[in-house]
């Protein structure tokens, strides 16, 4: 796994119910609909913190595509249902390690998507195509209070293996605490399937970020 893994990843993974397109320019308009109607819920996610517009989410979508093509150390793609083409969420792989190799992935879905299952299922969609490229381990970094974003990350497999006192800044500039959780490559499969528990079908159902 290199970076070039990144900038030539596939325009589009198809899923089940869904398609993942790589992020572009052209999602501007659907992107900044979701967070305008989401923005009381992303508490937790610092750009959440910040003032979106049209024009906010064109530059976010431009230069998200341009960190992809240049630097090569993540990749980011937004979620489309088939049907209806209707906006569900967007999932990322950030923060690479290219040496073991290993990453953590990120996670928002759109208010109006919930107790369906699509956000999940955009998430294990990009997590199979990682594993399939070589990645070795995907974490999730949680904040402690982010109680949904946790049993979200639960419900992809991953298992919580400590604690990290004061490790980042909140969107509020705080020092927080969050729990590690992380999956390998060899790992049990979780259930492909949307049909979950009443609690991670509320974990699905919000927006979340790790």
């Amino acid at each position: 796994m290199t970076p070039d893994t990144f900038r030539h990843s596939p325009e589009i993974l198809p899923g089940r119910r869904l398609r993942l397109e790589k992020i572009h320019a052209r999602h501007a308009p659907a992107l900044y609909a979701s967070v305008r109607r989401s923005m009381p819920e992303l508490d937790y996610i610092a750009w959440g913190h910040q003032r979106w517009d049209e024009e906010a989410a064109r530059r976010h979508c431009e230069s998200t595509r341009e960190w992809i093509l240049t630097e090569g150390e993540g990749v980011s793609y937004l979620a489309f249902e088939y049907d209806t083409s209707t906006y569900v969420g967007c999932v990322d792989l950030h923060s690479v390690d290219f040496g073991v190799p290993r990453c953590q992935i990120g996670f928002v879905g759109c208010s109006r998507q919930r107790g369906r299952g699509l956000v999940r299922e955009a998430a294990l969609t990009l997590m199979d195509w990682a594993w399939r490229q070589g990645m070795a381990r995907i974490e999730v970094w949680c904040d402690v209070r982010n109680t949904r974003s946790l049993a979200f990350a639960e419900s992809l497999g991953m298992l919580r293996e400590g604690l990290m006192r004061q490790v980042e800044r909140d969107g509020r500039g705080l020092l927080c605490d969050h729990h590690l959780l992380a999956r390998l490559a060899s790992d049990p499969v979780p259930d492909p399937l949307p049909t979950m528990p009443a609690r991670l079908a509320r974990a699905d159902s919000d927006p979340a970020v790790a």
